[in-house]
């Protein structure tokens, strides 16, 4: 059985693999630390095991975490078009592609920008699929 806990800093020595993961994109350490200070509450790991519904365990603990401490109205992930295993894996839990993001993954592929409405977004407005393709200095960060 895998358990899941609070990510620390030490993890970062621990869990830097990732960045070889060739589906991933690579980011540097301050990337890492400054979302670990700044949101320390989304920040889990888990040991790096496929087909055990880890994914669907920390997607739950995430949309958990944007409901009840941030009363937010969707959540959203990143994902490489090319990844049918990734996109069809967040389609189950509930996720729609809200837009594709041209060249977002080192101005060479394509992502899907895919939502999830949560509770406060009775409508469902966040997550209307935008009609074009964006660039990614169009994409907001808050």
């Amino acid at each position: 059985m895998t358990s899941i806990r609070r990510f620390t800093c030490d993890d970062l020595l621990t869990y830097n693999n990732v960045n070889l993961d060739t589906l991933t994109e690579t980011y540097n350490l301050p990337f890492y630390l400054t979302y670990l200070a700044k949101w320390p509450e989304y920040c889990q790991v888990a040991p790096d095991y496929r087909r055990q519904r880890l994914a669907n365990k920390l997607m739950d603990s995430l949309e958990q975490v944007t409901e009840k401490f941030h009363n937010g109205y969707f959540v959203d992930l990143f994902v490489r078009k090319s990844n049918d295993v990734a996109v069809g894996m967040y389609r189950k839990l509930g996720y729609v592609v809200y837009r594709e993001v041209l060249g977002y993954y080192s101005g060479e592929e394509n992502a899907y920008d895919m939502r999830k409405a949560m509770a406060r977004d009775v409508q469902r407005k966040s997550v209307v699929p935008l009609k074009r393709p964006v660039k990614p200095e169009e994409l907001e960060f808050d």
